[in-house]
């Protein structure tokens, strides 16, 4: 077809194109909702979100987008980029949803390199990436033959071509946006009846406080488009309003308690990072073994958790944690953590006080040299890899400088005598990942070659298994070798305590952050499936209280469920210190009130004993000693986690701060 003066040819590709890529980011997203099983309330697999339109409209407006470029090879480049970040999303997806039952987050993309560090190819989801890139390749040969072979080409007049191209990039826009704002409309909401939060699809719409429900409902562009959207909307309120949230933050204020048993002592925090059940053992682990069945501690038997270290890290300094706003961010914003354990410590006894955090990666990592300084959540002193002056080396992630060494450099800072002192320690031997044998290590790995055959036996004798294949045979050696160096770090600690004269007054707060996740090795302990979300088991690990003053080898045994969000209260109530009912989100496991404790992932999935839910709706049962009150327990619990996690959204992303401290 030939040019005149009067008119111009075109392509046909330039409408082809744009179809097709219509066509392929909705195959892509039929592949990946199949491929991760997801399915609705009633148990049906989904092939699509329940509101699709969110998805086809976003679509739409991408494809008018394409349409618009005049060049067919930056028609053709739009079209891979905006494929690619789907099929690439698709894949990070799979991983994270087999790791933890997630799907990537702006959140977990802001930690960015923390993220990567932690990084390992046996982590990946190979079948994800398999489908997403067979699918992405096969799409992309089809679009580049279509832009070679096809030679079809259509005559409009040149002053018409402009016109008609803006013409039909504003229909299609307009049409897009109008299916959106269809689709906003048609949102499920709550009836008098019912609670918002549980029943109301424009609350999850507007809150996403159920991450895999949200992206389930609204699909991949309806996620990240609203995600996108929050992060440009921080949720800024005007002034007149701030008031009545600095007075939600005064009305949950409670005094502290100078009688409380450990009224002005130090307090040592190891957060035993990855730990789990079968971790603590009388081989390996005498000591913790010791503690967990209530040697001189407050043994807490039913604690369970699931988070990222980062989270269960900043649960228990601050009591809580919001779902979309990150530490660093608060801190950005003005928020001076008042209420931080730090902070409250310093104002728990005399003032003659040090607090010191220690962590032995460096200090940036998840942006530690800003939020956890004196200014921020409260730590005097902070010593990191940086500040380590001994003779080991960190080769690799997760070939790791011992616990014990990195402690042992610092010990004068951690246990000093002349003050009162608070040290939060999170540890990083017992860190995946597990595939290699660790420099550092020589003197435990014989320790646990020689003491094998009797861990064998009990392990058999606690209902747990040993790996019948060597692959999980080695990684359960690289993980256990981290577990006798922290068992050799609580022994020095206490060793050391002694020698101070600081072993009366001083006691130590030892809990696991998540489990043992890192190449599936907790599930393959345990004897049961990963994808058996609902299990008691998964998420079943370690705490424990030790304290001289619980003397006795009994101790004191708690059975009740509690989680990470339990702790900061149970410091409190211990320590006598001020806390702020509003603002923490658990219970001290001294009260009668644990019965309400309640524990929401920030990864996905919300529980407690044997009551499992993604949504508070559909919820999943297991035993027979679960009656129909804790159910209703259950949901009111979580309604008003979720109700005072929504307000501290708008505390922390507005940096209001109450009075009464």
């Amino acid at each position: 077809m030939e040019e005149n003066k009067n008119h111009k040819s075109l392509s046909t590709n330039r409408i082809i194109l744009p179809v097709l890529f219509i066509f392929c980011s909705i195959i892509l997203e039929i592949a990946n909702f199949l491929y991760l099983g997801l399915r609705n309330s009633n148990g049906n697999v989904m092939a699509l979100p329940t509101y699709f339109l969110f998805d086809f409209a976003i679509i739409l407006m991408l494809a008018a987008f394409i349409y618009l470029l005049q060049n067919k090879y930056a028609v053709l480049v739009a079209f891979c980029v905006i494929l690619a970040i789907q099929a690439g999303v698709g894949i990070v997806n799979a991983t994270l949803y087999n790791l933890f039952g997630e799907v990537l987050s702006v959140n977990l993309m802001k930690l960015g390199t923390e993220a990567a560090a932690a990084f390992s190819f046996d982590l990946i989801d190979w079948g994800g990436v398999f489908l997403n890139l067979c699918l992405y390749v096969v799409m992309l040969i089809g679009a580049i033959l279509l832009v070679i072979f096809n030679k079809k080409k259509y005559l409009i007049k040149y002053f018409a071509a402009p016109i008609i191209a803006i013409a039909m990039f504003i229909f299609v826009e307009s049409l897009g946006t109008c299916l959106y704002e269809v689709q906003i409309y048609s949102l499920s909401t709550a009836t008098a009846q019912q609670n918002e939060i549980e029943s109301s699809d424009v609350y999850l719409w507007e809150n996403f406080h159920f991450k895999m429900d949200a992206y389930k409902k609204f699909g991949f562009y309806g996620f990240y488009s609203k995600e996108i959207f929050n992060v440009v909307d921080k949720g800024y309120i005007q002034d007149d309003e701030k008031m009545d949230y600095v007075k939600y933050i005064d009305d949950g204020y409670v005094k502290g308690d100078p009688t409380a048993p450990l009224y002005g002592d130090n307090l040592i925090v190891i957060l035993m990072e990855s730990d789990d059940i079968f971790a603590i053992d009388p081989i390996y682990t005498p000591t913790l073994y010791r503690m967990y069945n209530g040697w001189n501690s407050i043994a807490l038997k039913n604690f369970k958790a699931k988070n990222r270290t980062n989270n269960s890290e900043g649960i228990t300094l601050l009591g809580s944690m919001p779902k979309n706003c990150s530490i660093k961010d608060a801190y950005t914003n003005g928020y001076t953590f008042d209420y931080s354990l730090p902070h409250l410590f310093k104002r728990g006894g005399d003032e003659n006080v040090v607090t010191t955090y220690i962590h032995q990666n460096v200090e940036t990592f998840y942006d530690r040299n800003y939020t956890h300084g004196i200014d921020g959540i409260g730590f005097d002193e902070l010593f990191t890899y940086e500040d380590y002056t001994g003779d080991q080396v960190m080769y690799s992630w997760g070939d790791w400088v011992q616990d014990y060494e990195f402690t042992s450099n610092a010990i004068d800072k951690l246990l000093p005598t002349d003050k009162r002192f608070l040290t939060f320690f999170s540890t990083m031997s017992t860190h995946g990942p597990y595939t290699f044998e660790r420099k550092n290590f020589k003197n435990e790995y014989e320790i646990y070659d020689a003491n094998l055959e009797e861990y064998k036996i009990w392990l058999e004798e606690a209902g747990m298994v040993y790996p019948s294949d060597e692959y999980n045979q080695k990684l359960l050696r690289n993980f256990k070798i981290g577990t006798i160096d922290l068992e050799n770090t609580i022994v020095n600690f206490i060793s050391e305590l002694e020698k101070r004269g600081l072993s009366d007054n001083t006691s130590i707060l030892l809990f696991a952050d998540h489990n043992a996740y890192y190449h599936d090795l907790c599930y393959t302990m345990k004897g049961f499936k990963k994808s058996d979300i609902s299990h008691p088991e998964a998420n079943h690990i370690p705490a424990m209280i030790y304290s001289p003053k619980f003397a006795g080898e009994e101790g004191i045994i708690i059975e009740d469920f509690c989680n990470t969000y339990d702790l900061l209260p149970t410091i409190c109530d211990l320590y006598g210190l001020e806390s702020n009912k509003n603002l923490f989100s658990g219970y001290s496991v001294l009260s009668d009130d644990i019965i309400n404790s309640f524990f929401s992932s920030h990864l996905s999935g919300m529980f407690k004993d044997n009551i499992y839910s993604l949504n508070i709706s559909d919820t999943y049962i297991r035993g027979d000693n679960v009656t129909e009150e804790d159910i209703i327990r259950f949901k009111e619990n979580a309604i008003e986690f979720y109700n005072k996690q929504a307000i501290r959204e708008i505390i922390y992303n507005n940096g209001i701060n109450g009075t009464k401290i």
